[in-house]
């Protein structure tokens, strides 16, 4: 696949034209640059306002090539533009070094320099310029262990996949495409640049992300490419707990259709083996097996990673009971998650089981659930469990206890003991508790109830 330049009222790919309805305008800190896919027009970003990484990667890319070098959009903010879809960042490839990037860009940070990489900014917006280069192997499985300056066809050939190995010229209006990226991205395939064993042999956590692409571009993973993701699943284990995690996070807060896709990849492809925690489970090793996955597929759109993977671990168990304590630990240190995650995941793991059981239901314990951030999340999960059809006695429950107020200011407070000449001690938040209980409960309703059952608890001590 070599250049495709658009003209007005024609796509030209290798001396091929193609019409198309018409061809807006180019780049511009007023438009945005359609780009023409059978038959149409397609924008980048919309015609509103431009996104100010788009704007500052299109000022990038100007200073470049009037300084006489080659300059590009690269990768991803490509192949959603192709696809209609508003890319998150702006990446800029060019035939610059390092040097001359700094030269132009004195303010310029180098974030990568060895591999060629500067980040652009202008106050709060930053730009990644990577200089077209080829890669030397990869000792570690994860970085290369040196670098090589070439063109934009040699770096687009060291790159992941087709999708993602387009270049594009925001002032000339052209694409490049020397993988045949476009070809791919029409036909919703995910497929590896040249060998796709050695990709995955180069880079193992590109893994992962032909999991995260395949769900979240809704794409098929060309055969190959599969085969060779299978071969290698277990090399995923070299990778960095954190960078795995990363990848995981990016896939679960997903839509549930994506996150769906994504979590049934990862087990077919036999890498949710090699990167779910191995122990901590009160029932041992989760051995490789075929997961009736129902609750997470139920979850909505958009629930935080550890929600999620507090509903993968439900899945998993298949019944078991599970020590969440233990459970949230082992994820933890799998996933470097943040101690305040571990403790969300131990929280909701919980309490779970209580929603589905009315013993539970009581005012006192049910307001203090309610009135938890995580109560929501909670709650999804176990509709989740119950395929969505919530108890009524539940539901009705939660609407009262909602109308009531779940955590109203409390009539009786530390200080308030204190004057009555209770000394803080072991009994101290026992009584602030169990008078908190009662005026949740509505046995106590006013402030001076609330002070007669201290005055009554405390003369009892």
């Amino acid at each position: 696949m070599g250049m495709v330049v658009a003209y007005e009222g024609e796509l030209t790919i290798d001396n091929c034209q193609l019409p198309i309805d018409k061809w807006r305008g180019g780049v511009g800190l007023g438009g945005a640059l359609a780009l023409a896919v059978g038959g149409g027009v397609r924008t980048i970003g919309g015609m509103g306002k431009m996104a100010s990484s788009r704007v500052l990667a299109l000022r990038i890319v100007e200073t470049l090539q009037g300084a006489g070098h080659v300059a590009y959009f690269a990768g991803g903010c490509v192949r959603d533009g192709l696809m209609g879809r508003e890319p998150a960042d702006f990446d800029v490839a060019t035939s610059a070094r390092p040097e001359q990037v700094l030269a132009i860009f004195p303010r310029a940070q180098k974030v990568g320099a060895a591999f060629g990489v500067v980040l652009v900014r202008e106050k709060q917006t930053a730009v990644e310029v990577a200089t077209f280069r080829t890669e030397g192997v990869y000792s570690d499985g994860r970085r290369p262990d040196s670098v090589t300056f070439t063109d934009a066809q040699h770096d687009a050939a060291r790159r992941d996949f087709t999708c993602n190995g387009l270049f594009l010229d925001p002032v000339r209006e052209q694409i490049h495409d020397f993988v045949g990226g476009r070809e791919d991205i029409a036909a919703k395939t995910l497929r590896a640049i040249g060998d796709a064993a050695k990709r995955f042999g180069e880079d193992h956590l590109r893994l992962m992300r032909a999991v995260r692409f395949a769900a979240k571009l809704e794409f098929a993973i060309e055969p190959t490419t599969w085969a060779a993701m299978v071969r290698h699943a277990e090399k995923i284990e070299g990778i960095s707990r954190e960078r795995i995690g990363e990848e995981l996070r990016m896939m679960l807060e997903a839509t549930a259709a994506r996150r769906t896709q994504a979590v049934a990849l990862l087990e077919a492809s036999g890498l949710l083996e090699h990167i779910w925690p191995r122990e901590g489970f009160a029932t041992g090793l989760l051995t490789p097996r075929k997961v009736a996955w129902t609750v997470t597929p139920r979850l909505p759109d958009g629930m935080p990673r550890e929600t999620v993977l507090v509903a993968m671990s439900v899945d998993m168990a298949a019944g078991a009971a599970l020590n969440w304590g233990r459970v949230g630990l082992a994820l933890q240190q799998n996933f470097t998650l943040s101690n305040q995650e571990r403790d969300d995941i131990v929280w909701l793991g919980d309490r779970l089981p209580m929603l589905g059981d009315e013993g539970c239901w009581q005012r006192p314990v049910l307001k203090r659930v309610m009135a938890d951030r995580r109560f929501e999340a909670l709650k999804a999960l176990h509709a989740a469990t119950v395929n969505g059809v919530m108890d009524e006695r539940l539901v009705a429950a939660l609407t009262t206890y909602a109308a009531e107020g779940v955590a109203p200011e409390p009539l009786v407070t530390g200080q308030d003991l204190i004057k009555m000449g209770a000394a803080p001690g072991p009994k101290f938040k026992a009584w602030l508790d169990a008078l908190y209980d009662r005026q949740l409960a509505l046995e106590l309703r006013t402030r001076e109830e609330g002070m007669a059952a201290a005055a009554e608890l405390v003369r009892s001590k």
